[in-house]
């Protein structure tokens, strides 16, 4: 089993009606001030809590994968009715997913290595992260849908229990803006962390998706 896929099409209630990920295909850079107690490790909190902002044409960086916590809890509370489907080692991987949900290492680098914005994504996964960034930040967002880092597990488990993973708690997930971005990506490959260039920021309001050629936008997030 392949261990990340790269987004298809959407489930139902995503921006994109009617569609959801290809099982064949699947593969906030806001203000760096109130989360960083928390993002950042404890010899890295001065350097992390400097006033930086997210700004309009910056490169959109995703660190990890979406949907890791979801599917760490579903897995683990849903063992015997996933074994029905799914092979012993692959839930097991699922729920052990929490071990990726610390961001202090990525946001350490980050730091170091231009970061302009940064944001923890947890409740509502990354489409309530992507907004509430643009929202901070007061900018709008150009992003492409297949960029979008996810793991097989969490599609597979997802389509089970019906969830949207572009909606699944996701926490271990960061979202952040440079102005470099591939360079803030190579920086945080070097230290072992997988991180991939999702879109761009944006002057105006738009929030925009791109997946393959069609265009959908972000809806607020609920609650």
């Amino acid at each position: 089993m392949r261990q990340e896929r790269k987004s298809g099409n959407m489930l139902k209630g995503s921006p994109l009606e009617g569609t959801k990920p290809d099982k064949a295909e699947v593969g906030n850079g806001a203000g760096l001030g109130k989360d960083c107690a928390v993002l950042c490790e404890e010899p890295h909190r001065e350097a992390c809590c400097e006033p930086h902002m997210a700004g309009a044409d910056q490169d959109i960086v995703v660190s990890k994968w979406i949907g890791l916590e979801g599917t760490a809890r579903l897995a683990a509370a849903n063992y015997e009715r996933l074994r029905q489907r799914f092979p012993a080692r692959m839930i097991a991987e699922a729920a052990a997913f929490d071990r990726y949900l610390s961001v202090a290492p990525e946001a350490a680098t980050a730091m170091k290595s231009g970061v302009c914005g940064i944001q923890a994504v947890s409740r509502g996964g990354i489409f309530a992260g992507l907004w509430e960034m643009a929202e901070e930040a007061g900018v709008g967002l150009e992003a492409d849908l297949r960029k979008i880092p996810v793991r097989q597990e969490t599609i597979e488990i997802c389509e089970v229990f019906g969830e949207n993973p572009y909606e699944l708690l996701s926490g271990g997930c960061l979202i952040m803006t440079a102005e470099h971005g591939n360079a803030l990506v190579e920086a945080l490959l070097w230290e072992g962390i997988p991180a991939v260039v999702i879109g761009r920021t944006t002057h105006g309001n738009d929030r925009v998706l791109y997946n393959e050629g069609r265009k959908s936008y972000l809806n607020k997030p609920r609650g």
